[in-house]
C-alpha cells in the first residue's frame, strides 16, 4: 500500500473540479508521513479558500494466477 498527498486549486468551493493541479507528493509507505506532507502542503495554503489537498491510498493489484483444471473438467 502506498499513500500520496494530492490536490490543488479548485474553480470553488464545492471542490468540484481542480483547475490548477499540483504535483503529487509520494509514494510514502506509512500514513503517518503522509500525513505530515499534507499537513506541511494544508498550512501553507491555508489562506486560499479554494485550495484544497487530501491524502489517497493506492493497493498494489495482486497477482492472479490461472486455477488448476479440475479433474473433471477438459483443458
Amino acid at each position: 500500500m502506498a499513500y500520496y498527498v494530492v490536490g490543488g486549486e479548485y474553480r470553488d468551493t464545492t471542490f468540484q473540479e481542480l483547475v490548477k493541479p499540483e504535483p503529487a507528493d509520494g509514494p510514502y509507505q506509512r500514513y503517518e508521513d503522509a500525513f505530515i506532507a499534507w499537513r506541511n502542503r494544508a498550512r501553507a495554503t491555508i489562506d486560499l479558500a479554494t485550495v484544497r489537498f487530501q491524502i489517497v491510498r493506492t493497493v498494489e493489484s495482486a497477482v492472479i494466477t490461472p486455477a488448476e483444471p479440475s479433474a473433471g473438467s477438459r483443458a
